[in-house]
């Protein structure tokens, strides 16, 4: 299965629109968001039961009943675990909140986490480790997020195509 990883959408729907659909052209079964969604209506779309959503909240998702709400209960507080696919994968919204459980004990398979704006990716002892970057675009003048088999642990950064460059 291949799953995508989102963070930092702070309100730009339209990159996460073009992310959806960028998702479905590829295939993607399941999506990460790593927070700051900020307004719920940025994840509108995100129902589609054939790609499903987690996520964790961020330092500035303020409304989480309302992102709860919107997502159908997708979102947890961090540092969280999920499995996909026979993968243990552990979300963040920041580093930080990391420090301490990636120590080799933990035998995750993927961890993931945002927050820095900046796309990452490196392996700590078997462990994938992967920053998206930011989805909205606002900070370093790109929308990206990360694709990851959960087969082969590939991982690719990918440029969200938001239409109009926005």
């Amino acid at each position: 299965m291949k799953v995508a990883i989102l963070s930092d959408s702070h309100d730009h729907r339209g990159a996460a629109e073009a992310a959806l659909h960028l998702f479905r052209a590829e295939g993607v079964g399941m999506v990460f968001h790593l927070g700051d969604v900020c307004s719920p209506d940025v994840l509108a779309g995100y129902g589609d039961p054939a790609i499903r959503l987690r996520g964790v909240f961020g330092n500035n998702d303020s409304d989480r009943d309302g992102l709860q709400q919107a997502t159908g209960g997708a979102f947890r507080q961090g540092p969280h675990v999920e499995m996909a696919d026979g993968r243990k994968i552990l979300l963040a919204h920041s580093y930080d909140q990391l420090q301490g459980m990636l120590s080799g004990k933990g035998g995750y398979d993927l961890v993931l986490f945002g927050h820095t704006h900046r796309p990452l990716t490196m392996r700590v002892g078997k462990a994938l480790v992967v920053n998206p970057g930011e989805s909205c675009g606002l900070m370093r003048g790109t929308s990206t997020c990360a694709i990851v088999d959960l087969a082969t642990m590939e991982p690719r950064i990918v440029e969200i195509p938001v239409p109009g460059g926005d």
